[in-house]
């Protein structure tokens, strides 16, 4: 480990994961964020639906003398329909129905699939997608589908599916592009989903080129026009993210995504009465997504912070004795803009520092020169060379309790978000990288 600063890469409530407006829209039961990131944000609920699945009859079949391929194609379209109308059960049937009739084909296993998914059933939907990429794993369609799958609707999300999201999100614009006309539409959306995943995983300087282009593509795509925003404010130019996501509530005013981003920016932007207002309407908008934060007096924080050390092995709190755990509200702005691209404003912790055992003259053999930042991406603090970077720096230990108030519902919650973020952080004090922290669970 390199780098200077070492950061927790789990965002505050709803930073990175940020549902495109029409999904966030139809399927808010199942909405997460922070995506990651991300990150990330408050955790969605790792269940699915244990229910049997509803055992409905479609309201088509064969008739007397009929082809079969005329068949499938009038089940098709009763489960496309019944989708639309809601009835989800009867979707899945004719779909299935479909399926049965021709295992090869595509479309009947993508529409299964997004009827399961919309049932609550992840795991056999995600099946029926692995079924219809195995037959087709070129077509941009259904890689779009699974893509947005993994990113908005899977019940389960975190980084690993983000990152399969952002595989299959970009196959896919690669092979629109191939296509000779027709294709804007379903690139523009390929490129947005590209660019939630890489939000969603902390390359926001990357998303914001994905939401430029989903844009450029299609000028009316309210959604990339919100993840542009996303990356905006993970990138730290606040005064843009504030005009996107205003921009995003003259057309949908009732967006509590938006509203919740339109607060985070304001806050940064030293307006914090005005976000005070988006939070709130956030939170009567979608409660679930955005529960009040679960803020504690600093005292009760210290001792828990204080608690967690104690129960460290000697050899750790020895490691300790000269790193100060300083407890703040959120980041300070030249913390965040350390390194290019910036951190986003509602990390959760930091390690700033060399790790314990290196110092300036160690740093020359090269052991610290091994960055791992989230997705590979290399984070030179300001292009300048390990020596200087290192330069007058102390070991500091940075928890931010606003942030850790925002990423989680319930107190219980809050004390093992501390316990992780404060582990995380003495991990990079150790010398351990992003991956090696996220093999021992403390991503």
């Amino acid at each position: 480990m390199s780098s200077r600063w070492a950061i927790v890469l789990m965002m505050a409530s709803g930073c990175s994961s940020s549902k495109p407006a029409s999904q966030r829209q139809l399927d808010a039961s199942t909405a997460t964020t922070a995506a990651l990131g991300t990150v990330a944000e408050i955790t969605t609920p790792a269940t699915e639906n244990d229910d049997e699945l509803p055992v409905v009859d479609c309201p088509v079949g064969a008739l007397d003398g009929e082809a079969l391929e005329l068949t499938v194609d009038r089940l098709l379209e009763q489960a496309t329909a019944s989708f639309d109308d809601q009835r989800l059960a009867e979707a899945w049937t004719c779909a299935d129905e479909a399926a049965d009739l021709s295992p090869q084909s595509v479309e009947a296993h993508h529409l299964r699939a997004t009827a399961l998914a919309a049932l609550g059933h992840d795991a056999e939907a995600e099946l029926a997608y692995t079924m219809a990429l195995a037959l087709d794993p070129e077509d941009p369609e259904t890689l779009r589908a699974v893509a947005d799958f993994y990113l908005n609707v899977r019940i389960a999300r975190g980084r690993d599916t983000a990152q399969v999201a952002l595989e299959l999100a970009q196959r896919g614009q690669a092979r629109a592009a191939a296509r000779r006309r027709g294709s804007a539409g379903l690139r523009a959306e390929l490129a947005l989903l590209s660019a939630q995943a890489l939000n969603d995983l902390s390359r926001s300087d990357e998303a914001l080129d994905d939401a430029r282009e989903a844009l450029r593509l299609q000028p009316s795509l309210i959604d990339a026009v919100h993840e542009r925003g996303v990356a905006l404010y993970n990138l730290g130019r606040f005064g843009e993210a504030r005009t996107a996501f205003t921009d995003v509530l003259g057309q949908l005013p009732d967006d509590a995504y938006a509203h919740h981003f339109l607060g985070l920016t304001l806050e940064q932007l030293g307006a914090g009465a005005d976000a005070q207002a988006h939070f709130e309407r956030a939170r009567t908008l979608e409660p679930d997504d955005f529960p009040p934060p679960v803020l504690i007096p600093l005292a009760e924080f210290q001792a828990e912070v204080d608690a967690i050390v104690a129960e460290l092995p000697e050899s750790t709190r020895l490691k300790l004795a000269d790193v100060p755990i300083e407890v703040v509200d959120v980041p300070a702005r030249e913390d965040l803009e350390a390194v290019e691209p910036p951190f986003p404003p509602n990390i959760l912790g930091l390690f700033r520092g060399m790790p314990h055992g290196l110092d300036e003259r160690s740093e020359s053999s090269g052991v610290g020169s091994q960055p791992a930042p989230p997705g590979g991406r290399g984070r030179s603090p300001l292009g300048k060379e390990p020596q200087q970077r290192v330069a007058g720096v102390p070991r500091a230990i940075m928890l931010y309790r606003v942030n850790l108030a925002r990423a989680v519902r319930t107190r219980e919650e809050l004390s093992e978000q501390i316990r992780r973020t404060l582990l995380h952080e003495i991990g990079h004090l150790e010398g351990l990288d992003e991956d090696d922290l996220r093999r021992r669970g403390l991503d």
